[in-house]
Formats: structure tokens, C-alpha cells, sequence
């Protein structure tokens, strides 16, 4: 069966009118579910500046509706293993690291995932799908092995349902974190999220791993070619510029 003709574009990681268009995407998202401004984003992210990426689902029309911020460079550089370690959850962390198989040299950190559930002309399903495929895409071709993040309750029933299954670090419980009511320090190894992945619904796992079958979405966008001028930018340490997650429940998520 012939692919619709695609109608929403992957960038990442974002540049110019791409950045512009992920950050406001992210402000907008944040902003309306948890009351998140401008100003504490740049409080919050702008220490990891150097090691911030984002990516980005756009329409036609250059607007973003989903929108994914990662952070990388060793533990200094991943804001969860940070945050971690301090109130409400104290984990010592490097025991955690050790615990889990953590390498952060080789691990982002998903600072926040975002679908703009109120943009016009795409259903938040497959920007969802599309984010999901185009970071995962992003890691492998950049030889990242894990993720962690800062995940809110609320999200992970959503992203359960995509058969994306995350694990809390250990000793981590549900806390207040950033606006959200309970939120929780999580971590995934990326070969054993696609292997697990692999063994669902084979449909599912083509969308979410290498996003083919995503209505309006060019399955070459992200292939490994896509991405093939990113290992560059991370390989000379060059990052997009600073500042800037709805899923499909409604609740955006830290992950």
C-alpha cells in the first residue's frame, strides 16, 4: 500500500527556524500543564547549555507540535543524575550508576518530550510516534546506549501503552518536581527497550523504532542517513543554541 504523502517533517537536531519553532513548542506545552515560564526554563536547563540538543515534528507550515530536548556530556551534563541526587529523592548516585549499568559518557537525558495537543492538523498518536522514532533514531547514530529522565505519573500509562517501558532508578519514589504533583527519576538501555519492543506488535515497533507506517511521516526522515551529519556536531562537541510533554493523555512528560 502506497505511504500518504507526508505532511510532517523531522528535524534534529534543530537549527534556526527549527529551534525557534521547538522552543516555543516546549514553552507552550510546559507552560499550560504545569505553569512553567521562560524564565525558569533558562534557570533550570541554561547550566547545560553546552551539552543541549533538541528535535523537532513540524507541519508544512514550519509550526512544531511535538518537540524533544536532550542533554548529554557525562554526569555533569545529564540534569536527572543531578537532580537525583538532591531533595526530594537524595540517591547516591554513582552507586545507582554502577547499580543499573549506567555509563552517563554514553547516556542522555531526555530533559523533556512535549506534543502540542492544541496544533492544528495532526493527531497527538503519531507526533508522539514520530518523536519517539526520530530520538531513538538520534541515539543510535550517536552511539548514545541509555536514557534517563525525569518522568510524570502521569505520562507513563501512555508511553506503557507504545510498549515503551522505562525503570525507576532505584530508591526512587514519586515526588513534586517542576510543577508536576508526582514525578519520578527513571533510566532505559536502549538495546534492551528494542528488544523487549521487538518481541510486541510488529506494526508498533516499525513506528516507534524506525518510523515507518506513521501517517505523514517520510520513513527515510529517519533512517540512519538522516542523522548522518549529527555524529559530527556531537563528535566536535558543537550543540544547538539554549532555550527553548504532552503525550497522549494530556500530561506532558520529563522524558
Amino acid at each position: 500500500m502506497a505511504s500518504e504523502a507526508a505532511d510532517l517533517r523531522l528535524s534534529f537536531p534543530c537549527s534556526g527556524n527549527d529551534l525557534t519553532a521547538a522552543e516555543a513548542c516546549e514553552q507552550r506545552v510546559f507552560g499550560r500543564r504545569y505553569g512553567n515560564t521562560e524564565e525558569q526554563f533558562r534557570a533550570e536547563y541554561g547550566p547545560y547549555a553546552a551539552g543541549t540538543l533538541f528535535g523537532a515534528v513540524l507541519r508544512e507550515d514550519g509550526r512544531a507540535l511535538g518537540t524533544v530536548r536532550v542533554l548529554r556530556g557525562g554526569a555533569d551534563g545529564l540534569k536527572t543524575l543531578q537532580d537525583a541526587a538532591a531533595p526530594p529523592w537524595s540517591l547516591p548516585v554513582d552507586a545507582v550508576c554502577r547499580s543499573t549499568g549506567l555509563d552517563p559518557e554514553s547516556t542522555w537525558d531526555v530533559a523533556t518530550f512535549g506534543v502540542d495537543t492544541d496544533g492544528h492538523g495532526a493527531g497527538s498518536r503519531r507526533v508522539t510516534l514520530a518523536l519517539l522514532a526520530l530520538l531513538f533514531a538520534a541515539m543510535r547514530d550517536n552511539a548514545a546506549t541509555s536514557f534517563v529522565a525525569i518522568l510524570d505519573e502521569g505520562a507513563r500509562r501512555p508511553f506503557a501503552a507504545l510498549g515503551v517501558q522505562v525503570a525507576d532508578l532505584p530508591g526512587a519514589s514519586p515526588a513534586g518536581y517542576l510543577g508536576s504533583p508526582a514525578s519520578v527519576p527513571v533510566y532505559a538501555h536502549l538495546s534492551d527497550l528494542h528488544h523487549r519492543h521487538g518481541s510486541g506488535p510488529a506494526e508498533l515497533h516499525g513506528q516507534v523504532f524506525h518510523g515507518r507506517g506513521i501517517a505523514g511521516v517520510d520513513p527515510e526522515a529517519t533512517s540512519a542517513g538522516r542523522f548522518a551529519t549529527t555524529a559530527v556536531l556531537l563528535s566536535q562537541g558543537r550543540s544547538a543554541p539554549q532555550m527553548g510533554a504532552e503525550v497522549p493523555s494530556g500530561a506532558p512528560a520529563r522524558l
